[in-house]
């Protein structure tokens, strides 16, 4: 049969489809399917000839999953780069559809790598932990603005520690704010139970994944981290340079060059938004944390300004783990300490029912030997609380 080529234009409820042939001859006028219509009108229309084309959006893989049934092949598009869309005069659905089609027929279409079905539901597990993390930082943001309302401090280092919670529900407050703590330490309560669920969850699958201890050798990385960064990342290997990682991450600067003139702006922040945020925050704790990475921040820092360098120095670290990931390497700057402790945690986290070892102490000498780390395992010693330690020669 005579391949042909659709475009469609998915939103929420319905999606606009449109096709050409191999000679741009348009062959079917754009035409809007219901959502819910779509299994049946692929399977009425689609040949495993033909070709379709649909640009990244909320249910792009599901449409995906279903097209692939009856299409030969379907190829997501990245919308950033279909610039004849964004450059037409005249922009609708219909449009888009079309302008699609004759893309895809053309071959121009800039396609996006498609994740399998593990890869989509590792990134809506670490979207969701995100998302209960941003929630329990707006509750006590709201708890702390109430305190300053009325002038009032925490007498214990920690607010929401035990003894800081029992101190906050003592407090004598207006009937309006009385209600409003009362609701948030209980909304926070909720929060912190759904967190840790999500976060035993998240251990246990990341102890299946072999490459996050390779990424936990980071500073400012830990097992929900690196599950997180890897889910974003995919398949390392489709990036051929840790600049396309970077970039993919959108923290590349902006670029126009026109003849001698050469100008670099901001960042892109044009790719993955999950996976920049996940590296930025590494990017700060590894700055407090790690030496190596503060003297490298203060140094652009004195130039640019905290915050470009924080930006730089995630840069790096993404840099950095294309790296580690594609070399397995060992990370030069490893802080010894530092990782055993993560990799307690994580083992604590795991459970002792889903641990993959005898102990915790076996699971992180079973992953330092992993990493070639030899030298310190053998320096290892348990302290009277049963925790491992690094003795220093």
């Amino acid at each position: 049969m005579i391949p042909r080529f659709f475009g469609i234009d998915i939103h929420k409820h319905y999606g606009i489809v449109a096709a050409v042939d191999a000679e741009q001859q348009v062959i079917m006028s754009p035409t809007r399917v219901a959502m819910a219509d779509l299994p049946q009108w692929a399977a009425d229309h689609l040949t495993g000839d033909d070709q379709v084309v649909l640009e990244v959006g909320t249910n792009t893989w599901r449409v995906v999953e279903i097209l692939n049934g009856y299409a030969g092949k379907v190829i997501v598009a990245n919308p950033y780069q279909t610039k004849l869309i964004a450059q037409a005069r005249i922009k609708n659905d219909k449009v888009d559809a079309m302008a699609l089609a004759h893309l895809l027929a053309a071959r121009f279409i800039p396609e996006v790598w498609i994740p399998d079905t593990s890869v989509q539901e590792q990134r809506s597990l670490a979207a969701h932990r995100a998302t209960l993390q941003k929630q329990c930082t707006q509750v006590t943001n709201r708890v702390h603005y109430l305190l300053t309302k009325h002038n009032l401090h925490c007498p214990v280092p920690s607010l929401f520690s035990v003894a800081g919670r029992q101190w906050l529900a003592s407090l004598a407050l207006p009937p309006a704010d009385q209600l409003q703590l009362g609701h948030l330490l209980r909304q926070l309560e909720v929060l912190e139970v759904e967190l840790d669920e999500t976060d035993r969850l998240i251990a246990r699958l990341a102890s299946q994944d072999p490459r996050v201890p390779y990424l936990m050798q980071l500073t400012g990385v830990n097992y929900y981290t690196a599950f997180s960064i890897l889910a974003a990342i995919g398949d390392v290997e489709r990036f051929s340079s840790p600049d396309q990682l970077t970039a993919y991450g959108g923290l590349v600067p902006r670029q126009h060059q026109s003849g001698a003139h050469n100008f670099y702006g901001h960042i892109t922040k044009a790719g993955n938004s999950q996976l920049r945020w996940l590296v930025i925050e590494a990017a700060r704790s590894a700055v407090r944390w790690d030496p190596h990475w503060r003297k490298i921040h203060d140094r652009i820092a004195r130039r640019r300004g905290s915050q470009i360098a924080t930006v730089a120095v995630g840069r790096r670290l993404l840099a950095l783990t294309w790296h580690l990931l594609t070399n397995q390497e060992t990370y030069r700057y490893l802080q010894g300490q530092t990782l055993v402790t993560k990799l307690q945690q994580w083992a604590i986290r795991i459970g002792r029912a889903y641990l993959p070892a005898t102990s915790s102490s076996a699971f992180v000498r079973r992953h330092l030997l992993a990493l070639g780390l030899h030298d310190l395992v053998a320096s290892l010693t348990t302290n009277k609380k049963g925790q491992l330690r690094v003795q220093v020669a």
